[in-house]
């Protein structure tokens, strides 16, 4: 299909929806239409394809200049976003790392931006944030090689008060240095701070013991305040669809036997069949005694009541017809159901982990919290499927 230049204004505008971007007052209504209106389709389709960072960077240079002032810095970051996308070379750069490259734009030539460069700059980030040296010495040889460190343990889920930490203790005895690269990867998803304020924090022990705990929170507050998400989203469904969930129902029934209890029933006759199919399909493969039956069951019976909860969201839609934007407010849910083919593949613990979230967001659910764990769970992959979107 021959994409128009109304349609890469919509996919930008669609994004910065998605990344949840804080418009500046400049950008807000119709003005950030009126924006992007001034560029070309060449240019706004490169704009379409960036990722978050790329597209905040995108609105803060462009901000009161024109195409012609900005086309070579487009030009740059295009060449550097397809190095580090998913199926780039570089695809395992931070993001602190990725915004310290954009702020050296200007420094770069377009030519210059080759693999090994931006690899560079992006280690004079690591660098920089845990304080490598710079002289040539066996000191400055140990800090070179803790900056490779921190990329280590920062992709598997070490902070940077536990990173410092660790490398205070290499400092002290170097030998310690090969370790590092052998520690257990930490749980990457965390708890949203809205919830996680709601109770005594745990203790390192309790924290240890949770991290490989595949049980699910079913304390009665919890409890009362699921089953009130369940009351108030059953609607009766009717013609082919409820004939095909009928179906499907029974082939999930036969499998998954005493393990379906009446609020599962429940809402799993409200879920679309082609989730339906895909849940059934994921239940045949799993053992009906395993832990990883129960974890299903409840991975869809929650994501399907999060995916209910409707979040007020701004929304900017451009009329080709008409040739100008609208802005407006409305609300909606945010579907659950893309991440099913992520989640099947963490771990017992993992997804049990995220399960819990999801039943603690459910007891209070608010926007930040939802859109917190689904933005986490989006961060698991390494990419985000929206950027596919845009030829």
């Amino acid at each position: 299909m021959l994409m128009q230049k109304a349609d890469y204004v919509y996919m930008i505008t669609d994004n910065i929806l998605v990344y949840q971007i804080n418009l500046p007052a400049d950008f807000r209504g119709n003005q950030l239409h009126e924006h992007l209106n001034k560029y070309d389709e060449q240019h706004l389709k490169i704009v379409a394809g960036f990722d978050k960072n790329f597209l905040e960077h995108f609105l803060i240079i462009s901000k009161g200049r024109n195409q012609e002032d900005i086309a070579e810095t487009l030009k740059k970051m295009e060449k550097i976003s397809h190095m580090i996308g998913p199926t780039g070379n570089l695809n395992y750069l931070t993001p602190n790392q990725i915004q310290y490259i954009l702020t050296k734009l200007g420094s770069i030539n377009l030519n210059e931006i080759k693999e090994d460069k931006i690899s560079q700059i992006a280690d004079e980030q690591i660098q920089k944030e845990f304080g490598a040296g710079t002289s040539y010495s066996a000191s400055s040889a140990l800090e070179q090689q803790l900056a490779s460190a921190a990329f280590y343990l920062q992709s598997i889920g070490f902070n940077i008060q536990e990173i410092q930490d660790k490398f205070n203790e290499v400092r002290q005895d170097p030998s310690k240095l090969d370790a590092l690269f052998t520690l257990q990867p930490r749980e990457i998803i965390s708890v949203p701070d809205e919830i996680s304020t709601r109770s005594t924090p745990p203790s390192r022990a309790q924290q240890a013991s949770a991290t490989q705990s595949t049980t699910i929170d079913r304390s009665q507050q919890t409890q009362d305040a699921i089953e009130q998400h369940v009351s108030s989203i059953e609607h009766e469904i009717t013609g082919e669809r409820a004939k095909k969930v009928d179906e499907l129902m029974e082939l999930i029934r036969a499998h998954v036997r005493e393990n379906m209890n009446e609020s599962y029933e429940r809402i799993f006759k409200q879920i679309h069949p082609d989730r339906l199919n895909k849940a059934y399909k994921m239940l045949k493969d799993t053992k009906r005694k395993s832990k990883r039956m129960s974890l299903y069951l409840e991975w869809f019976f929650c994501s399907y009541l999060l995916s209910n909860i409707e979040v007020k969201v701004e929304h900017w839609q451009t009329s080709s017809a008409a040739g100008h934007g609208q802005t407006g407010v409305y609300t909606a849910g945010i579907s659950f159901s893309r991440y099913d083919n992520i989640v099947r593949d963490f771990p017992d613990h993992k997804l049990a982990k995220v399960i819990n979230i999801a039943r603690r967001i459910l007891q209070s659910p608010t926007k930040k919290a939802i859109q917190k764990l689904a933005t986490d769970l989006v961060a698991e992959t390494g990419f985000d499927e929206h950027l596919y979107f845009t030829d």
